[in-house]
């Protein structure tokens, strides 16, 4: 039986990151396939390094969107040792408070953002070294009412 490409690879490895990590959050998904290093960035969420950070991040938006999910709305895309992911998802803020840049949401505010995104995975030698993406952050901000939706 043939070997699946580094491309295939790497497919599977995010597709399953997304599955276990953004979809029924495993936080242990990361001990397993990211690089101890791992780089992680959304602009509205920042930037953290290593293993123990990233998974302080899914906790914390379970704690705050208990019942949030992310979807992957496409087939990932691969070239070289780059994945790239479309996805769609958010939630209810039924958990605790929420600090973000242009204001805080109080606990269990129940307000409610849906939204999409993509994400650039660089995965090395089996693991993820970064993930990067980037969301409609401005839409998400309106429907958490931190600010006022544009009207012309």
């Amino acid at each position: 039986m043939a070997k699946p490409s580094t491309h295939e690879t790497n497919k599977e490895i995010v597709s399953r990151w997304w599955s276990e990590y953004w979809g029924e959050p495993n936080p242990d998904i990361v001990d397993e396939l990211a690089a101890d290093d791992i780089r992680w960035y959304y602009p509205l969420a920042g930037e953290v390094q290593g293993r123990e950070e990233v998974k302080k991040r899914i906790i914390g938006y379970k704690q705050r969107f208990p019942e949030g999910r992310f979807e992957l709305t496409d087939e990932l895309i691969a070239e070289g040792d780059r994945v790239v992911a479309l996805w769609e998802g958010g939630g209810t803020h039924t958990g605790r408070s929420w600090e973000l840049p242009l204001g805080s949401l109080p606990e269990a505010s129940g307000e409610k953002a849906q939204y999409t995104g993509t994400t650039v995975f660089t995965v090395r030698d089996g693991q993820i070294i970064e993930e990067y993406g980037q969301a409609d952050y401005f839409g998400v901000m309106q429907q958490l009412g931190l600010i006022e939706p544009q009207t012309d």
